[in-house]
């Protein structure tokens, strides 16, 4: 039998003194940041998503949000609980690229594994059941190792981004969202969503909370 689900990590960031609103008095605090990871036996391996900052008093060991009550100085650090929320970090500097773009680079990248899956066939000589595994191992690697970019992607410089902070797509979404876009390929028309949405989000952006954009 597998354990396995999702479980909140918790750490220290940093620690210090500051104004207590409860207590009227300069005490110490914790600054803790809390993560969502994907577990399997309870050993956290992929992390979801960040989940915010919390600053505890010492002493009265209230809770509070650590930009109420730190300066920007000693609190700096943005897209975390208490500065700005997620509906206002949503779309903080992202443009959604044309959809001819995403199907450019489709297409692009579809060439290159089929082109992939007919060296397979002189060599090995087999046929057309390669393209689904070959698809999923080689936008995984893209993902990975272009950061969120295909070939194609990048030849019309487009890449995919996490909707909600603007930067990289954690590896948990990345599986999540290659796994869906596997699925869709045998249902070409799921693709028509991107349509019908402002930011141009296909069902796999919707469920791994990802989008692609302009570089």
């Amino acid at each position: 039998m597998i354990i396995y689900g999702r479980k909140t990590v918790q750490s220290t960031i940093k620690s210090g003194k500051f104004d207590c609103p409860n207590c009227r008095r300069q005490e110490s605090y914790q600054l803790k940041n809390y993560q969502l990871y994907f577990h399997i036996f309870f050993i956290p391996l992929l992390k979801i998503k960040e989940l915010g900052d919390e600053l505890n008093c010492f002493f009265c060991n209230s809770t509070y949000v650590p930009g109420s009550v730190l300066s920007s100085h000693e609190y700096d650090t943005r897209n975390r609980l208490g500065n700005t929320s997620q509906e206002e970090n949503s779309t903080i500097g992202l443009v959604p690229c044309d959809f001819g773009k995403r199907i450019g680079a489709f297409v692009i990248d579809l060439a290159l594994l089929y082109a992939l899956n007919f060296i397979l066939i002189y060599y090995i000589q087999s046929g057309l059941g390669f393209i689904p595994l070959i698809g999923f191992a080689y936008f995984m690697l893209c993902d990975f190792l272009l950061k969120g970019s295909s070939v194609g992607k990048l030849a019309l410089s487009i890449k995919t981004v996490d909707y909600n902070e603007g930067k990289s797509v954690l590896p948990f979404y990345t599986i999540l969202r290659n796994l869906i876009k596997g699925l869709c390929v045998f249902f070409p028309f799921i693709y028509l969503a991107s349509l019908l949405n402002q930011d141009k989000r296909a069902l796999h952006d919707l469920a791994a909370q990802t989008m692609v954009v302009d570089k």
